[in-house]
């Protein structure tokens, strides 16, 4: 029934943030520490709708995105770009759906996916440990979801080395503090967001904890076999993060990029991405967008929950060419510069 709700929400979602242009952003009602922008993060969908500045962007998009991937045009080109199911459904009063565990699940021979069918988590395996990157809503769902969880994919969790905290809301650091307590990873998060996860919340719910590093944009971070990329992505929070890792199937290596968070709501921010597109994203060669809220960037839920149940024998679905995934960035930054432009914002196009 789930996989049914949710193989139509694509154009369910996009209509909805076309209605709901002040819908919350991703994470809103959950830990709110280290928020970058306030009830004006996006646009209306009258003042998107209406700026001509705005919509001339908007066409750019659509011709970067061509007959191929004018849909991913559409799906980004809105007054919020796009949002997690629940939160859609919430703009447009519908019900929940209820949240449910789907891992693990293993994308790539490398990489696996943890959690549930709102949030999730990811697992890189080495030769030397394993890397967390996000971690749950909390001390619960690290206990009950991502140590089960690893343990049925046949990871061992006392062989965590990292913990790497994808921004400074509950549902990313929530189980950091037990994974840290029990299996003595090192824990990293860009220090605009320390304060808010040392904080914690929700009471017990969410201790807080301490990372141990720093992140910084480009930095390496070597496991074993395997060298992951850090980059800085500061918009939905100051210290949002992502990482690039060499992600294997089929004998090959695919670079992809996991971002942990996709706003952005200045034009610091903007030049912020586009410095990552353009010497992460292209120069590293990537070839998908993966994101730890499935349903807002490459990873489909849908999609995911296929692989799932029967893991790729030939072309991979989450896998496009350099050259368009090179199109999927500059899509995804020609969408931004639209809803700053309508609301007054974008100061440079370059």
């Amino acid at each position: 029934m789930l996989k049914r709700i949710l193989s139509g929400m694509g154009v369910a979602v996009c209509a909805v943030a076309l209605l709901h242009g002040q819908a919350p952003a991703q994470g809103a009602g959950r830990q709110g520490g280290g928020r970058a922008a306030g009830p004006a993060e996006f646009p209306t969908a009258e003042e998107f709708a209406g700026s001509k500045e705005a919509q001339a962007h908007v066409a750019a998009a659509m011709k970067i995105g061509g007959s191929d991937m004018g849909d991913t045009a559409k799906w980004f080109c809105t007054a919020t770009g796009p949002q997690r199911v629940a939160l859609a459904r919430q703009a447009a009063g519908l019900p929940r759906i209820p949240t449910e565990p789907v891992g693990p699940i293993k994308l790539f021979d490398n990489l696996y996916y943890f959690g549930f069918n709102d949030v999730g988590g990811w697992v890189v395996t080495t030769n030397a440990g394993l890397i967390v990157f996000d971690t749950l809503n909390s001390t619960a769902d690290a206990m009950n979801v991502i140590v089960p969880e690893m343990q049925k994919a046949g990871l061992d969790p006392a062989q965590i080395k990292y913990v790497i905290l994808g921004h400074g809301h509950a549902d990313h650091f929530g189980g950091a503090s037990y994974l840290q307590k029990n299996y003595h990873p090192k824990v990293l998060a860009a220090m605009p967001d320390w304060a808010a996860i040392e904080r914690g919340g929700r009471g017990d719910a969410v201790p807080g904890v301490t990372p141990d590093m720093d992140v910084t944009n480009g930095q390496k971070l070597t496991l074993g076999d395997t060298t992951i990329t850090l980059i800085r992505l500061p918009g939905h929070t100051p210290g949002t993060i992502g990482m690039v890792v060499p992600a294997k199937f089929k004998g090959q290596t695919h670079m992809a990029m996991i971002m942990s968070g996709t706003q952005m709501p200045t034009q610091d921010s903007l030049d912020a991405f586009k410095q990552v597109f353009t010497a992460y994203a292209k120069g590293l060669k990537v070839e998908t967008f993966l994101g730890s809220h499935p349903d807002t960037l490459v990873n489909k839920l849908t999609t995911m929950e296929a692989i799932r149940d029967s893991y790729p024998t030939g072309t991979h679905p989450l896998l496009m060419s350099t050259k368009n995934a090179g199109r999927y960035s500059d899509i995804m930054l020609e969408c931004a510069r639209a809803r700053l432009s309508s609301q007054g914002r974008l100061t440079s196009t370059n």
